[in-house]
């Protein structure tokens, strides 16, 4: 069983709300609340609907979206040359050097170049020179990769001070982390997390609270986001970026480093708010 699933039912068993597991890897799980059926599906969770969901697995999308609402970094997709024929009317670029070469025009290096679609840092290079941009886009478009993705990005680069994870549900900041690797050393990866010696760190500072909480208002002005988790950074200026939204965050590491019941209480309290919001 993912730790995701674990402990919404942890949080079930104290709030005595059925649930039923439906798949001998312990991962499909269908809950009854108030008579009706949400069923949690490996890391996916049943509060956005399925549009959400698929707007913030798309990085690009996800920037459009919310591009001249909150500051978040300047972005560029790229069809990958190596895309499938009826694809082929939507190529700008004939391949990687021209992509680069428009990549080296529009921003000054070092830049972040990634792949649109995936997590845990996987194809996410920090580019310091040309040679570093093309290598790093033939990377995520490397079509005998696991890793491959038919759209590459490339990203305005953050001097990035501090790095959070705000978890939201029905617009309200719910958990807060930092993703600290203060005393961590790099291991080729750069998400924050995946660094030796990282820690998530909760946070309870009112202050960092607040500011986040501020922040982020501009998003649920602009779309309907029931729950998920916003990777937001601080500057080395003290100004906050919007790098991105996970519509289905995982807390395993986070239980890793802090107390258990600290996740099992968020989900507490949102099956509660479910049930509050359902009652005639």
């Amino acid at each position: 069983m993912l730790t995701n699933i674990s402990l919404v039912l942890e949080a079930c068993q104290e709030l005595n709300i059925s649930y039923e597991i439906l798949a001998p890897n312990q991962n499909l799980v269908r809950i009854k609340l108030n008579g009706q059926d949400y069923y949690l599906v490996n890391f996916s969770m049943p509060f956005n609907n399925e549009q959400i969901v698929q707007i913030f697995k798309d990085k690009e999308y996800t920037y459009h979206l919310l591009k001249g609402k909150i500051k978040t970094p300047q972005t560029l997709g790229f069809l990958s040359p190596f895309c499938e024929e009826k694809y082929q009317k939507y190529l700008v670029f004939k391949d990687c050097a021209e992509i680069s070469a428009q990549v080296s025009k529009t921003f000054s290096l070092p830049a972040i170049v990634k792949r649109n679609r995936g997590s845990a840092g996987n194809n996410v290079f920090l580019c310091e020179t040309k040679e570093q941009v093309i290598a790093a886009i033939a990377t995520v478009f490397n079509i005998n990769s696991k890793n491959y993705d038919y759209v590459c990005l490339a990203q305005e680069y953050i001097d990035i001070r501090h790095e959070y994870r705000a978890v939201f549900f029905n617009s309200k900041l719910v958990l807060l982390y930092e993703k600290d690797k203060s005393e961590a050393k790099f291991a080729g990866n750069l998400s924050p997390l995946h660094w030796d010696g990282a820690k998530a760190k909760h946070i309870t500072d009112s202050e960092i609270i607040s500011e986040i909480e501020n922040f982020a208002k501009p998003v649920f002005e602009e779309v309907t986001i029931n729950y998920a988790g916003f990777d937001i950074a601080l500057d080395t200026n003290g100004e906050y970026w919007l790098i991105e939204i996970n519509s289905s965050p995982n807390f395993e590491i986070f239980v890793r480093d802090n107390d258990r019941q600290i996740a099992v209480k968020m989900f507490k309290d949102i099956l509660e708010s479910l049930i509050v919001n359902k009652k005639p």
